[in-house]
């Protein structure tokens, strides 16, 4: 099966800006790898989820809505390996997961189902929230970087940066 070009930038498109709308970085630095850092994306999604609001953000005369199911799991795999989707045992938050279990196998009435379903929505909320920050602040560190490396070209190729300050943002992940 051949696909269009045109058509493999606009799925892959859409994927990064999904992954910046919903991923969640990694909980583990891979130090064997030198590659792109996963991005999982929350486990409630799945591949055929995805997809849906793939076609569902596309006008109906759009020609990519005959993309099947098959052909957008293939680009996706091919084109951003790093964006996956998170099992459910891999799940980074112990609220989401205590939260989910007690609507799954503790709610027995409709206002505790209710209730537990308000309480798992406010907190998906903040972690957007969070997540939000988050990203903010690595993209504003990887912009200062870049301009470092633009002001010391010379010296950073040389792996001699005189002492100096620098008004910059530096962004640390503790794991």
């Amino acid at each position: 099966m051949v696909i269009d070009k045109d058509v493999a930038i606009t799925v892959k498109n859409f994927l990064l800006n999904y992954a910046e709308v919903h991923g969640l970085p990694s909980p583990v630095r891979n130090v064997n790898r030198v590659t792109q850092s996963i991005i999982f994306l929350p486990a409630e999604m799945s591949y055929k989820s995805v997809h849906r609001d793939f076609l569902a953000g596309l006008e109906e005369d759009n020609t990519l809505r005959a993309l099947k199911y098959d052909a957008f799991r293939k680009l996706w795999h091919q084109l951003t390996p790093y964006i996956q989707i998170m099992s459910p045992r891999t799940d980074l938050c112990d609220t989401c997961q205590h939260l989910r279990n007690d609507l799954q196998f503790k709610a027995r009435k409709e206002e505790e189902a209710q209730d537990l379903l308000k309480r798992y929505k406010e907190h998906l909320a903040k972690a957007k929230l969070e997540r939000n920050y988050y990203n903010k602040n690595t993209k504003l560190a990887e912009e200062h970087r870049k301009l470092i490396n633009q002001k010391y070209p010379i010296a950073i190729a040389k792996n001699k940066i005189p002492y100096r300050s620098v008004d910059a943002a530096a962004h640390y992940s503790y794991d």
